[in-house]
């Protein structure tokens, strides 16, 4: 049976060793098999450069602090970080890649979501990990994000799988449209209340009719919540403020949405990419 397996990029950093020490305690609690990546970037490389050698003084290097890491699972090559991740995440048939907020450097200073982060989550197929700051990878409360699509059920499902002892809320966003547009409309007040009561009664509806056709084990904690939003990934914190959560799920094509990139740039919490 294939063990549980997770990838992380590393290129040496303080932080990145941050986030493989974090990565190694979770793997080991998945009773998994950790796997190492290094990429030399392409325009950095030189064919004076021997990358066997580099990949033997790589690893020792990296066995100073992680003894346990075996050789055969310390890959370095050499080309585009967004493309080799996603490449050898798809050879070694990883579960899931575990990074930082800024791809493999300087995580825990970035305010904004590096570079690095975005490609690798454009082109891999594999459900990506982002550690937002640093902090044991132990999750008790998770907020997935759904619409309701067959997508963001494959997504769901398997989230419930890996964190089968969490507590799980799903989280459809809605928009309400402005009570003075629809004023102008000629709805009186009274009549304006009902309709936007209607709509978040709908919304709700709809969500928890999706909610049951998922069929999850009755064992899993899930409940779900219909919000009204502005769509709009600066007021998302506000918005899902009253949802106690450590780790935000949300489900992606190959077509990662701007809105969706937004999202994981304000999310206060880790985020879970999957595809």
């Amino acid at each position: 049976m294939k063990k549980f397996t997770v990838l992380v990029a590393i290129d040496f950093s303080k932080s990145s060793y941050v986030v493989l020490e974090k990565a190694l305690s979770f793997t080991n609690q998945m009773d998994g098999e950790l796997h190492v990546v290094h990429v030399v970037e392409s325009s950095f490389f030189s064919k004076k450069i021997d990358l066997e050698s580099t990949k033997n003084s790589g690893f020792l290097k990296l066995s100073e602090k992680f003894s346990s890491i075996k050789k055969e699972n310390y890959h370095c090559v050499s080309g585009k970080v967004k493309i080799e991740v996603a490449n050898t995440a798809n050879i070694l048939n990883a579960d899931m890649v575990i990074m930082g907020n800024s791809g493999e450097t300087n995580f825990l200073d970035a305010l904004i979501m590096g570079s690095h982060t975005k490609e690798i989550i454009k082109h891999a197929q594999t459900p990506i990990l982002i550690m937002k700051k640093e902090h044991e990878l132990k999750y008790e409360n998770i907020l997935i994000l759904t619409d309701m699509s067959q997508e963001s059920a494959k997504a769901i499902k398997y989230t419930a799988k890996l964190f089968a002892n969490a507590s799980i809320t799903l989280v459809n966003l809605f928009y309400m449209p402005l009570g003075s547009t629809m004023s102008l409309y000629g709805m009186d007040p009274q009549s304006l209340a009902t309709y936007q009561q209607s709509i978040q009664e709908e919304s709700q509806g709809e969500l928890e009719s999706f909610l049951d056709s998922l069929s999850l084990p009755q064992e899993i904690d899930v409940t779900a919540s219909s919000i009204k939003s502005t769509l709009s990934a600066k007021t998302f914190n506000e918005e899902v403020k009253g949802i106690k959560h450590d780790i935000l799920v949300i489900h992606a094509t190959q077509n990662v949405s701007f809105f969706a990139f937004d999202i994981l740039e304000q999310s206060l919490t880790d985020v879970f990419v999957v595809k």
